[in-house]
């Protein structure tokens, strides 16, 4: 899906779109749902969850945008360096784009699907920067320390041999990851659409920068603030896929547990033959659940 539309942010062109429900179904409320997604994605993930949701949502806007430094998004003409990179990726400055976008787009008090670091992403601009949000479904998110598996963690101590391997090498790498994502086969077309912005020179050195720039530091910030007893203060339902290799059952049972009854009192909601990309593996069911989630929020 082309994202149309840019907004400049910190030296970021920022690609996103807004689309809406066909005008024959706008017989009800109007409801805006923001789609963020994850590392290594972009917005093309929820392709067929967003058509879905559109065919049979009355009314209903939906904000789908690449992150700075992902997808469509990944053009950077500012000045800084961080960690050794040109452009900011991390999931503090992710948070701070966000706020930023719905303030340029005039959205307020939206609904939010976040997946993968989207959830870390979406809870610090809520509980940090005091984003108001309606409702907030996390998808297979990982909000609870430590961060990320070996691959992850051997990036992020040596980016350089990363930057220095072979193009063909580095394709095998980030193609093996995203098939690692899913239960099912990736279709190959997805497959081919995930990878394409990472492949080359540039986005080779791209990916490396989103892992590279990855923090603990930024998640246990909110910790430290307790951000999520007592400062998450809208209704939280939580997916995660029966076999995600990525994210394992016990910590989305710990932010179930954090954010407690109050505010997520559906619990871990499991979605079966689905790893991480829940929403590849099986898109009917998430649709779903999510569809469910907008028309009762």
């Amino acid at each position: 899906m082309l994202l149309d539309k840019t907004f400049d942010c910190s030296g970021w062109e920022i690609h996103y779109k807004i689309i809406e429900s066909s005008p024959a179904l706008a017989h009800s409320a109007q409801q805006t749902l923001v789609v963020v997604h994850g590392t290594p994605w972009s917005s093309i993930v929820f392709d067929a969850i967003s058509a879905a949701l559109l065919a049979s949502t009355p009314n209903l806007h939906i904000l789908l945008y690449d992150l700075p430094g992902y997808g469509q998004s990944q053009y950077y003409s500012g000045a800084q360096q961080f960690r050794d990179f040109d452009g900011d990726t991390s999931v503090a400055f992710q948070a701070t784009a966000l706020v930023a976008l719905l303030e340029e787009t005039r959205i307020s008090n939206p609904l939010v699907v976040a997946h993968d670091i989207a959830g870390a992403i979406v809870l610090r601009a809520h509980t940090l920067h005091s984003l108001e949000l309606k409702s907030l479904l996390l998808m297979d998110t990982n909000t609870v320390l430590p961060w990320g598996d070996g691959f992850y963690k051997l990036v992020r101590a040596n980016p350089s041999v990363f930057l220095d391997m072979p193009p063909q090498i580095h394709e095998g790498v980030v193609r093996s990851v995203i098939r690692s994502a899913c239960h099912h086969t990736v279709p190959q077309q997805m497959e081919d659409a995930l990878a394409a912005p990472w492949l080359g020179a540039e986005g080779q050195r791209n990916f490396v920068r989103q892992i590279a720039q990855a923090n603990d530091a930024d998640v246990q910030e909110m910790l430290d603030c307790r951000a999520y007893e007592g400062k998450v203060t809208c209704a939280v339902k939580v997916l995660w896929g029966e076999v995600d290799g990525w994210i394992p059952r016990g910590k989305m049972e710990t932010l179930v547990e954090m954010l407690g009854t109050a505010r997520c009192g559906e619990g871990l909601v499991i979605v079966p033959e689905a790893g991480h990309l829940l929403m590849i593996d099986q898109p009917e069911r998430v649709a779903l659940e999510v569809g469910e989630w907008v028309r009762s929020a």
